[in-house]
């Protein structure tokens, strides 16, 4: 059971953890793109300054003027050290031509918050030093003690003995307790009065709990920037970095879009994310940071970045190096791949053009030997309707010649020597077997090509048809062709076949080629394909 119950608490807390790791990381990626796009921001921030100090050129009375003063330095605070100088003592010569203390009392004080901002911690309490506190305005005694309890902070921020630094954090006490004197209770600043003395005690659960009861409240940018801040100040001090680096980036996000120049939230996340190793980040944040110190003025602030940058710096550069390094090694690994595969490529494409050659040359000889099994078949055909005949013809013959022999020998016990010279020298019984055996011929041939005569004057023109006979007998000239059908191509042959003489053979064939539809040359090549199977 107690495992169990062990189990689910590390489960809930590994959960919790995955959740605060993820909002972190939706907060690092929006200040990512407000700090790429932190020149909208700079740009609104000048608009802004811009109308004001155009109505300052149409307004006329003192007091309106010595309030636009008070408008612009208030944006000019934190974004312009040189310009807030110039506003804190326009305002204070205002005043003093107005004569009017307390507007003396507030344009000093502004003075001696640039002072302190730029470093020149004695010249801004001779500032303040110089104020007579009983004759201050009440609704200024809460900047009063601010300027004091901050520049006093900053002296012990950047004291060096260690006895400076107890001293001076003595009278920040002092002056944080003179705020809440004089700061209405249940504000937002007074909470984040409280909260920095409860951090400053050592009291950081405290701080938490009283600040966290306002963070989630709807409220504006300049308080937001503090009370994140502070927040992130007490989750350091409670050694919680994970809140720690949120609070921060809330911070620097609110810093960025209000356009400020002079911050603490962006480099304390940038030093944070350095040591967790997020150097990318880091860096960007840390050269935004040096950038907006630069233009702001803030010497403080410079020097803050100038002394972690270089170390960034070098471990960004460093980092560069090892991944040009590692890219270095895959593009060469990748070129061995390459060639290696633009060579197999290669290999594989004249394989692929051989196999393609040898599929063409198997399919021209598939289509060869499908010619040749026809060519073969229709031999076979025609040789075996040719032996049929032929061997029937041959036993007609036969039964011919033996009734011939017995009438010659009829004749010669009847008629005598006269009557059997007369008969053999008669040509009828030699012209009568010639013409049944072209009867046969014929009808064997048109039996294996039927329609042997429109297929070859297909081949011819109209005026070069050959007639068929009505009787469906062949005319010499279509036996010509069909003996070329056959594969007797010799004239000759087909004339000693037809038992006609070579020239008319040879008029027939000059006389077909003259008439053909197509090559002329081919004809008898176009013959040799009729009735083709």
């Amino acid at each position: 059971m107690k495992k169990v119950l062990c189990s689910i608490l590390l489960l809930f807390m590994s959960s919790a953890i995955y959740a605060s790791d993820e909002e972190s990381g939706r907060a690092l990626k929006e200040l990512d793109g407000i700090v790429a796009k932190k020149g909208y921001y700079t740009s609104e921030r000048k608009k802004k300054i811009k109308r004001l100090k155009d109505l300052t050129g149409i307004t006329e009375k003192p007091e309106q003027i010595y309030k636009l003063y008070g408008r612009i330095f208030d944006l000019y605070r934190g974004f312009r050290m040189d310009s807030s100088d110039v506003y804190a003592r326009k305002k204070l010569k205002l005043a003093q031509n107005m004569h009017r203390q307390k507007y003396i009392y507030d344009a000093t004080m502004n003075l001696a918050e640039v002072y302190g901002t730029e470093g020149m911690y004695r010249e801004a309490l001779e500032l303040l030093d110089g104020i007579n506190k009983k004759r201050l305005a009440k609704y200024l005694h809460p900047y009063y003690f601010h300027l004091y309890r901050t520049i006093y902070g900053l002296m012990s921020d950047y004291a060096f003995a260690r006895e400076d630094k107890w001293k001076y954090d003595k009278i920040t006490n002092i002056y944080r307790d003179s705020m809440l004197e004089v700061n209405r209770k249940g504000t937002y600043l007074y909470a984040m009065i409280q909260a920095d003395g409860l951090v400053a005690e050592g009291k950081a659960s405290e701080a938490i709990n009283l600040l966290n009861e306002r963070i989630g409240n709807k409220i504006d940018g300049d308080t937001l920037s503090t009370l994140a801040y502070t927040l992130a100040k007490a989750y350091k001090k409670a050694g919680d970095k994970e809140k720690e680096e949120h609070y921060l980036t809330i911070a620097a996000i609110s810093d960025i879009k209000q356009g400020t120049k002079e911050y603490a939230a962006l480099i304390d996340l940038s030093k944070l994310l350095y040591y967790k190793g997020d150097l990318n980040r880091s860096y960007n944040y840390l050269k935004c940071s040096i950038e907006d110190a630069s233009f702001c003025g803030a010497r403080l602030r410079t020097l803050e970045v100038s002394e972690i940058f270089p170390i960034v710096e070098n471990s960004y550069r460093q980092k560069l190096a090892r991944e040009e390094h590692r890219r270095f090694i895959i593009i060469i690994w990748l070129s061995i791949v390459s060639i290696i595969l633009s060579v197999v490529l290669v290999f594989l494409y004249i394989q692929m053009n051989k196999l393609k050659k040898a599929r063409k040359e198997l399919s021209r000889l598939n289509v060869k030997l499908k010619e040749s099994n026809l060519s073969l078949t229709e031999a076979d055909l025609i040789k075996s309707e040719c032996i049929k005949n032929y061997m029937g013809f041959c036993s007609l013959y036969i039964d011919k010649i033996k009734e011939y022999r017995h009438s010659l020998m009829v004749s010669v016990r009847n008629d005598g020597i006269k009557d059997l010279l007369y008969k053999l020298r008669s040509v009828s019984f030699l012209e009568d077997e010639l013409k049944d055996f072209y009867i046969k011929f014929d009808s064997t041939f048109l039996k294996l090509f039927p329609n042997f005569t429109e297929q070859l004057n297909m081949l011819l023109t109209k005026e070069g048809h050959i007639p068929a006979r009505s009787d469906g007998q062949l005319t010499t000239e279509l036996r010509i062709f069909a003996l070329i059908r056959l594969g007797i191509t010799d004239s000759k042959e087909i004339a000693a076949f037809l038992r006609c003489s070579v020239t008319t053979v040879y008029n027939y064939r000059v006389k077909a080629r003259n008439n053909a539809r197509g090559d002329r040359g081919k004809l008898e090549e176009e013959i040799m394909k009729i009735g083709k199977m």
